[in-house]
């Protein structure tokens, strides 16, 4: 991450080192030389960053120094860009202070507001210069050599294979098969086995066998993971047997009404339940479950996944021991991912050196996938010698053997591709990935290369990242559409644990499980990602301290509450935030926001490039300071239910890519300033009038200026007269448009 970083600031430097010469607005005298400075430090260190990042594994000298340039790095990407957005907003207010509301005062505190920002900007500067030429003189006493940087192959559409076939598995399969079909007893089977051995490969394949789905009426799959929620668990199940039963709640639900609605429906019909990578082995956890599950229908069995025989005790279960493969099977994994697209006689060249690989395994089918990936690239055998002699398989890095293959297909990712690899650590175990979505995220902190004179979009390259790390074997579980598109995937929960070793301290996981008041606090760490994992109904933390570098806040819980004076404190000081979402499992309505409107002091968080509000019950406007985010890219209000208003000058928002207003029923007009928008690609939903009588209303002819957008559209036509011929004008394409 280090290396795309540093090398993201260089470009930004020599972007500002250019705009400076010519803007009018530039920042004080002879600070160009202190931005000439940075950048030359920052040159000299980028080509030694890449060696950097592997030493850092074990040599804790090299670790610190490199956090050190991360944080100098992180610091001088916020001051260009809050030197690029005073300039944005100089520029787009034009005659108007956002600022000072009298407008006959207009000059006298401008002037001196543009003077008292430069300084600022420019001390921020020298102070990061005089940290960096510290962090430039150290890099010597460690040796570092240079590196070249690798760069990202272009992918084909169909250049991965998604390993479906389970390879020797047969006998096991058959024998578990077997015991949950035989006798009328209920029963508990766990597979019990270490990470990266199989466990949920096999499980799906036992779930999907015909023989099973024809001997039980309900078969109910549900991921328990590590943050265990009895409310959540029993939900889940819940929607298993009957997915209406928790289709729309809109008051959270006691775990007693849940079992009892489970019991009434395992009485009469038998089922298969899966628990998924069960982690608790507290029996207390259990005992509601258990309890529930006794009075099921006769033969009803319950199959667990998990790495813990203490879980399989608990559980009083018959335990299955999931044993290593032999090498045998783990090199026809390894060639089944590594020999594509190579003829058949480099294929016979590789077979010795790929057969010594495939002992590296150790017996796991994941670390066999993981260097299948590594390798589908690699056609010469010095190449393929260069992976088996590898001093990585040296390190004792970590008690899970996987991370030794896991590090070496991650140092061969072209530095670019990393970021958004290390990023997936702040999602939750088996996380359902929306690659459209996390595109969305990557963009918002600046992790792909954008050259507008390749003509590609973001978008385009997210997508192209995307694939490559999925044919890398870095997600699993493919879900596509016709043409073969990925629209949903998972991570495997030890590629979860391996990217979660590898930012530990950047990116943050806090669990909130108290109806007590919860005070946060993060000072202690160097936490740039944060994820808040809420259970049951309760509030937003009190405070989290420790937030003044937070560039990322994702929230998680089925209900909770936020109040209006923690919002306030939280946007005062959360100034960094690129990415802020309340509401990352969005299937449920799950923020309750007290009072109706947000805080005026979201206009604080001038980085800020994702908000996602979907959810959202109460809210009702939004304020016209949330308009000063002029790097706001992804707006997502769907379900926001209650909305009314949209702020008059959200054309404001130029750099605004989506505005996702589905399922916003209180939602009466859409404000003329959306014509203005012309970096949207995406705009779900609009209501246009047709007669051009409300001149502060969006009108059919202002989809004219709007040329980027893509996809469908729903457009509801309002207004006294409707002139059909009128929606012909615009150079525009909808799939869906209705009238009202």
């Amino acid at each position: 991450m280090a290396e795309a970083l540093v090398s993201a600031v260089t470009e930004q430097l020599l972007k500002v080192i250019t705009d400076n010469a010519k803007q009018e607005w530039r920042l004080v005298t002879g600070v160009d030389k202190q931005i000439q400075n940075l950048q030359n430090n920052f040159e000299a260190i980028q080509c030694l960053v890449e060696d950097a990042e592997e030493k850092q594994i074990i040599d804790k000298g090299v670790k610190h120094w490199l956090a050190r340039l991360k944080e100098a790095a992180y610091d001088m990407e916020d001051v260009v860009d809050e030197w690029k957005t005073a300039i944005l907003k100089w520029e787009t207010d034009g005659a108007k202070s956002v600022y000072v509301k009298k407008v006959c005062s207009f000059s006298c505190f401008a002037w001196c507001h543009q003077v008292v920002r430069r300084h600022d900007i420019a001390a921020k500067i020298k102070e990061i210069n005089e940290e960096l030429d510290v962090i430039a003189q150290e890099k010597d006493r460690y040796e570092l050599a240079r590196r070249e940087r690798k760069q990202p192959r272009r992918l084909e559409s169909t250049s991965f294979v998604d390993v479906s076939t389970i390879h020797g598995r047969d006998e096991v399969k058959n024998k578990i098969v077997s015991t949950l079909m035989r006798g009328n007893e209920s029963q508990t089977i766990s597979i019990v086995g270490m990470g990266g051995i199989g466990k949920t490969a096999l499980t799906q394949l036992i779930f999907h066998d015909d023989k099973v789905r024809a001997h039980f009426q309900n078969i109910i799959w549900v991921c328990v993971s590590d943050f265990f929620d009895q409310n959540k668990i029993a939900l889940a199940i819940l929607g298993g047997l009957d997915q209406n039963a928790v289709t729309n709640p809109q008051n959270p639900i006691s775990l007693q009404i849940i079992l009892t609605k489970i019991s009434e429906k395992i009485k009469s019909a038998k089922f298969l339940l899966v628990l998924d990578d069960v982690w608790t082995d507290r029996e207390e956890d259990w005992e509601p479950l258990k309890a529930t599950f006794q009075i099921g229908m006769p033969g009803s069995k319950i199959l667990v996944t998990t790495r813990k025989k203490l879980v399989a005790r608990v559980m009083e279960s018959s335990v299955f021991d999931l044993k290593q493969l032999s090498d045998e099977v783990c090199w026809l994994i390894v060639k089944q991912l590594a020999f594509r697209d190579k003829d058949d006689a480099l294929c016979k060249n590789l077979e010795d050196v790929g057969w010594e690989i495939a002992k590296k395994c150790n017996g796991l089918p994941l670390a066999a996938k993981a260097l299948g990936g590594l390798l589908w690239k690699k056609k010469t055998e010095n190449e393929w010698r260069n992976v088996l002699n590898s001093k990585i398989w040296r390190l004792n890095v970590a008690e899970e053997n996987i991370f030794m293959p896991l590090l070496l297909s991650y140092y061969d990712l072209p530095s670019e591709i990393r970021p958004c690899l290390l990023y997936c650590a702040i999602f939750p175990k088996d996380f359902v990935f929306k690659p459209v979505k996390l595109i969305k995220h990557w963009i918002a902190h600046g992790y792909l290369s954008y050259n507008k004179d390749s003509g590609m979009e973001e978008e385009m390259v997210g997508l192209e990242y995307f694939n490559y790390l999925a044919s890398r074997s870095f997600f699993q579980e493919f879900k596509k559409i016709n043409h073969g598109d990925i629209v949903e995937c998972k991570m495997h929960d030890i590629v979860h644990d391996f990217v979660q070793y590898l930012t530990n301290e950047e990116i943050v996981e806090v669990e909130v499980n108290s109806s007590e008041d919860v005070e946060l606090n993060l000072s202690s760490k160097k936490a740039h990602h944060l994820r808040v994992t809420i259970a049951g109904s309760i509030q937003f933390p009190g405070s989290i301290n420790g937030i003044e570098k937070l560039r990322s806040l994702i929230m998680m819980g089925m209900f909770y509450k936020i109040t209006w004076h923690r919002l306030q404190a939280f946007f005062r000081r959360g100034k960094c935030l690129r990415v802020l979402e309340f509401a990352l499992n969005g299937e449920l309505p799950n923020i309750i926001l007290v009072p109706e409107i947000i805080p005026e002091e979201i206009e604080k968080l001038i980085h800020l490039r994702y908000l996602d509000l979907c959810w959202c019950r109460g809210l009702r406007k939004l304020p016209e300071e949330m308009c000063q985010l002029y790097n706001l890219q992804y707006l997502n209000l769907s379900n926001c239910r209650e909305l009314e208003k949209l702020p008059e000058d959200i054309g404001n928002l130029i750099n605004l890519r989506s505005l996702d207003t589905r399922y916003c029923d209180s939602l009466r007009y859409y404000p003329k300033g959306i014509g203005k928008l012309t970096s949207l690609r995406e705009l779900t939903k609009v209501i246009a009038r047709v007669d051009g009588n409300n001149t502060k209303e969006f009108s059919v002819g202002d989809l004219e200026n709007l040329n980027l957008l893509r996809g469908s559209v729903d457009i509801r036509l309002s207004g006294n007269v409707i002139n059909v011929e009128e929606l012909r004008e615009p150079n525009f394409t909808t799939r869906y448009i209705s009238s009202r």
